[in-house]
């Protein structure tokens, strides 16, 4: 009996120094998987919501897992975010509740501020919203961006509010406090990293060929819209954007662009469905069929800077129609 006992003592030893080997070991090898950044900071890092206050699990802002390797790969100046010449972490200043250090800019401010005034002299500061935005006016993003403004809901919010799936209440605390320890915060940062899949997005063949726009062939013949072409080439542009593929989680968002109060669907409802060839009265605001068409189609060559057709062009898009003679 007395060997039995002591069998199983060694075996719950062995498990419990696994654990321990587990739970120190594993981190910094997770994170070590990781890319190195040449600067040296950590490849990615959790941003807590360090303040004055605890936050309980579930309460208040989830951390957010920044992948500092992939955003420096994007930036050439780390000034551009480190705006006062010193490569500190953001909460160094910037605390839920504000403090003097970052002039009483709060950390949700320092964040998501878009309307930040141009300093004379230094850095002006970035947001992460406003660097983002920024980057949705090149000519990848604009002609779907220039239209479409993305819903700032839960979803928006979740992209980046992440938190980390082993992340437990004490460590969270801890960070709040800014009392975690490096390796188990880099650990956390790694695991949301390689966990993020890339989004599989539709590929032209999953798109109508050609669609025939007929609705209003009057003055002209029908308009023969090339829709794989387009598709093809929108999806080709933003391919290996890193930008894109966090916020489109979804592989038909890009049908969103067109089809814009539609659920996200490959196959969605004609625009015909919601638009009608005459101003309805229920809906005196919305455009007409033709507006719609032209707005949409206009707007997305104007703001990706394409040069043909021009606007005054229609011939281009339908051809006019052969008077008909009189018998």
């Amino acid at each position: 009996m007395r060997n039995g006992t002591t069998l199983l003592l060694l075996a719950a030893m062995t498990l419990a120094g696994a654990a321990c080997l587990t739970a120190w070991g594993a981190g910094p090898a997770v994170a070590a998987s990781l890319e190195p950044t040449d600067s040296g900071a950590p490849s990615a890092t959790v941003i807590f919501p360090v303040g004055e206050k605890p936050n309980p699990k579930g309460a208040g802002m989830k951390p957010v897992v920044f992948n500092h390797l992939v955003h420096e790969k994007k930036i050439e100046d780390c000034m551009a975010c480190h705006h006062t010449g010193d490569p500190v972490s953001c909460t160094t200043c910037h605390t839920v509740e504000g403090k003097a250090e970052g002039n009483f800019v709060t950390l949700e401010r320092a964040m998501h501020a878009t309307d930040i005034a141009k300093r004379d002299q230094g850095n002006t500061p970035q947001s992460c919203v406003s660097c983002h935005e920024r980057r949705l006016s090149q000519r990848q993003c604009a002609g779907c961006h220039a239209l479409v403004k993305p819903a700032r809901n839960a979803a928006w919010c979740a992209v980046c509010h992440t938190g980390a799936p082993s992340m437990s209440a004490q460590q969270l605390q801890q960070g709040i406090a800014e009392k975690l320890p490096e390796a188990q915060n880099e650990a956390l940062a790694a695991e949301v990293v390689l966990g993020k899949k890339p989004v599989a997005y539709l590929t032209g063949l999953q798109a109508p060929y050609k669609v025939v726009i007929d609705a209003l062939a009057q003055q002209y013949e029908p308009s023969v819209f090339t829709h794989r072409r387009h598709v093809s080439s929108l999806m080709e542009r933003i391919k290996d954007d890193k930008l894109a593929q966090a916020f489109h989680t979804r592989p038909e968002t890009l049908c969103s662009t067109c089809h814009h109060n539609s659920p996200l669907s490959a196959t969605p409802p004609k625009c015909g469905n919601c638009h009608t060839t005459t101003i309805d009265p229920k809906n005196p605001t919305r455009p007409t069929l033709k507006a719609a068409y032209h707005l949409q189609c206009m707007g997305c060559h104007k703001a990706m800077k394409v040069g043909r057709p021009l606007n005054t062009d229609c011939a281009t898009c339908h051809k006019q129609r052969a008077p008909q003679r009189a018998e």
